[in-house]
């Protein structure tokens, strides 16, 4: 399994869609150069897993505090 840069509690743009997304699993091996991510869309209660060519890591500035970054969430996100 390759080594991959994402972790849980990353967020994530999904380039066929344009939707931000959160990393809910550890990566999944999927082929000898890929893995899979288990993504949570924001604002949904979809699920889904995607290849990591896939996603999109967004900027440290829009992660949680915890990973580096200063997002929050949205105030209207309940």
């Amino acid at each position: 399994m390759i080594r991959s840069p994402y972790q849980i509690g990353h967020r994530v743009k999904v380039l066929s869609n344009g939707k931000t997304a959160l990393v809910v699993g550890t990566p999944e091996h999927y082929s000898e150069t890929s893995n899979l991510l288990r993504i949570k869309y924001e604002s949904s209660t979809r699920y889904e897993h995607m290849i990591e060519s896939q996603v999109e890591m967004l900027p440290i500035e829009e992660q949680y505090p915890s990973l580096g970054g200063t997002y929050t969430g949205d105030k209207n996100n309940g």
